[in-house]
């Protein structure tokens, strides 16, 4: 599902709109990032989500390059290695994927240096406490203030609730998005990030939180 727009017609919620909207309020970094959200992907032509080992590319492009290159995988093409790639079909040929990958700008070593960085980046014992600690003092006030939020927007007369209708249903996605921002602005590391990896961030977890949220209100 894509939760740019949960729902179709006039009822439909931005995500980027107010994921931009609550952003802004607290941040000084500049609108520079966001419209790169709106590029598509140099392989297959889907939304790409930024700029990954030299090429704009979606996450699954991005996924598939990087698996292809730590696993050196030998890939064969069964028609005229001229395959047409879209996002609908670029799963059907991984030899020209890759292909496209390279002539996209991808590089193998880009990848390699990632994974040098991640070996190299490993944390002592007393870092890896210090920024846990911090890191669950911050998630443990964000779930709270969360909480507080969730209880203000819930409260009314049981008696008065009716049957759900589309536009009910819009506000309150809508309710659990800006939640989901709020936390997310309670979390130090999170705010220090660049405001499109912010937007990305929350894009990327929007769907799970909202099933999430509306199952735990919900349940009886």
């Amino acid at each position: 599902m894509d939760w740019d727009y949960i729902l179709p017609g006039d009822s439909k919620i931005s995500l980027q709109q107010v994921t931009n909207t609550q952003l802004n309020r607290v941040t000084t970094t500049p609108n520079n990032g966001i419209n790169g959200l709106n590029q598509l992907c140099a392989i297959c032509g889907d939304r790409a989500t930024g700029k990954h080992y030299g090429a704009s590319s979606c996450d699954g492009c991005k996924g598939f390059f990087r698996r292809s290159v730590r696993k050196n995988h030998v890939y064969s093409c069964r028609f005229n290695r001229s395959c047409v790639m879209d996002k609908d079909k670029r799963n059907q040929c991984r030899y020209c994927r890759l292909k496209k990958c390279f002539r996209a700008g991808m590089k193998k070593e880009a990848v390699q240096n990632e994974r040098d960085r991640i070996s190299c980046r490993r944390p002592s014992y007393d870092e890896a406490t210090n920024n846990s600690g911090i890191t669950l003092t911050a998630l443990l006030n964000a779930e709270m203030f969360s909480r507080q939020l969730t209880h203000n927007t819930a409260d009314g007369d049981i008696a008065a609730k009716k049957v759900a209708n589309i536009a009910d249903v819009c506000e309150s996605m809508k309710q659990q998005l800006l939640i989901l921002v709020d936390w997310a602005k309670c979390i130090p590391q999170f705010c220090e990030l660049p405001l499109d990896d912010q937007v990305a961030l929350l894009r990327a977890h929007a769907g799970a939180f909202t099933i999430g949220s509306h199952g735990a209100f919900n349940a009886p």
